[in-house]
């Protein structure tokens, strides 16, 4: 009976390890974006864009961004006050996956799922 407990303790254990898809996004989110996009990728006001409610959602030029930065004032009709985001070329086509894949899955409702051969694809069309 103590074994039966043990492994459904384990077992529990190793499931929730798994529970949140692109763990590794989840991450690199967490170190490099939250701090400007916050948590609930709400952004901060007329500072920081939303990526929650972003026009770039599930389009190859999130990757772009990502990729290169981008400086610009206007999402969605609304002023926002000229703000740089950085570039982050150092990502690995798999870490950009992951990114990618954690930030649509989070907040795009028609998400699908962006492999490596895509980001890979989507950098060279960036340049």
């Amino acid at each position: 009976m103590k074994n039966l407990i043990f492994i459904f303790l384990i077992s529990g254990m190793f499931i929730r390890c798994y529970d949140t898809p692109y763990v590794q996004g989840e991450r690199i989110y967490n170190m490099h974006c939250q701090n400007c996009h916050m948590d609930d990728g709400s952004g901060l006001e007329s500072l920081i864009k939303p990526l929650n409610s972003s026009d770039y959602l599930g389009k190859d030029e999130m990757i772009c961004i990502i990729q290169a930065g981008i400086l610009d004032t206007i999402i969605r009709g609304k002023d926002f006050l000229p703000k740089e985001m950085p570039s982050f070329e150092k990502f690995s086509p798999v870490e950009m996956a992951n990114l990618v894949n954690y930030i649509n899955n989070r907040w795009d409702k028609d998400f699908k799922e962006k492999t490596i051969i895509d980001i890979q694809r989507a950098i060279k069309s960036c340049r």
